[in-house]
């Protein structure tokens, strides 16, 4: 009985050298394990291989290398969670002071905001202040202006009333008509001299231009050169002042231009004739009295 125990390990026999072979802990585990062969004297009976033990190694090994991957992953994810941990707690952070120099920012705006609209709010106020000043002073000086303009016309009227007060000291023989003063000669002399007399006067010969003025100067019965004449252009009458000839006081067929000593290029009024009728012709050369006209 004893013997047949010490002997049942000798007959224990390995298929292969290696009763054994091991791959790492990560991947699979393979072993070969031996048959058992029990003797005949050891009251076992024969029977199939047992094949469990392989299985069983099998699983364990599969389940060990499982367990491996399990735990690789679970450390895996731990060190990625970690890190997204870490790097949440860092972007946490940084937002953290990215939220408070924006925080701040934003109150330093505000307070630049509130300032510059303080500012434009004083120099709305300084801008009404002057457009209101200066309204006041335009007004001022519109009223100024005014009463400049009309102490201004009135100067002038006062000095033409002294200019014309001091020339009819001097001018005594002077005849008013109307708007007009009128100077009749007493004296004869050319059309040009006549004229001549007449702007030393600070005048001109006379311009007739209504039916009144021209009775008025007939009346003063005199042969007298008057401002018209046709030495420019042959047959164009005009007055002294350049003014083309409008009214017409020729006496029937005139102007005629037949007297024998020239040209008849200047313009009387003959006394002898009627109101209306009493303009004719005559060479400038021939000496007449002459009417100045002075307008005021």
């Amino acid at each position: 009985m004893s013997e047949g125990v010490y002997e049942i390990p000798d007959r224990f026999e390995d298929d292969e050298p290696d009763a054994m072979k091991n791959t790492d802990i990560d991947g699979q585990v393979y072993a070969n394990v031996r048959d058992f062969k029990p003797s005949p004297g050891d009251g076992v009976v024969a029977s199939e291989p047992d094949n469990s033990g392989k299985r069983s190694s099998r699983d364990v090994a599969v389940g060990l290398g499982l367990m491996c991957v399990l735990l690789a992953g679970i450390i895996g994810l731990s060190v990625y969670y970690d890190g997204v941990s870490k790097s949440f707690i860092a972007y946490k952070t940084n937002s953290s002071a990215e939220i408070e120099q924006l925080q701040t920012s934003y109150n330093n705006l505000t307070k630049e905001r509130y300032q510059i609209q303080t500012s434009y709010n004083t120099l709305t106020k300084e801008r009404d202040q002057l457009q209101t000043s200066y309204n006041t002073l335009t007004k001022e000086r519109d009223r100024l202006q005014t009463s400049y303009n009309t102490m201004t016309k009135e100067r002038d009227k006062l000095q033409t009333e002294r200019d014309f007060l001091n020339w009819r000291l001097t001018n005594l023989s002077w005849q008013k008509f109307e708007s007009s003063w009128y100077f009749l000669s007493t004296e004869s002399k050319t059309w040009k001299e006549s004229r001549q007399d007449c702007l030393k006067r600070g005048a001109d010969l006379v311009i007739i231009n209504s039916d009144k003025e021209q009775t008025f100067l007939f009346n003063l019965k005199k042969r007298v050169w008057i401002g018209l004449t046709d030495s420019v252009k042959e047959g164009t009458w005009k007055w002294v002042d350049g003014t083309p000839l409008t009214t017409r006081y020729w006496n029937d067929k005139q102007p005629d231009s037949e007297d024998p000593s020239g040209e008849e290029d200047c313009v009387e009024i003959h006394k002898d004739w009627t109101p209306l009728k009493a303009w004719n012709d005559m060479s400038c050369d021939r000496k007449l009295n002459w009417i100045c006209e002075k307008v005021f």
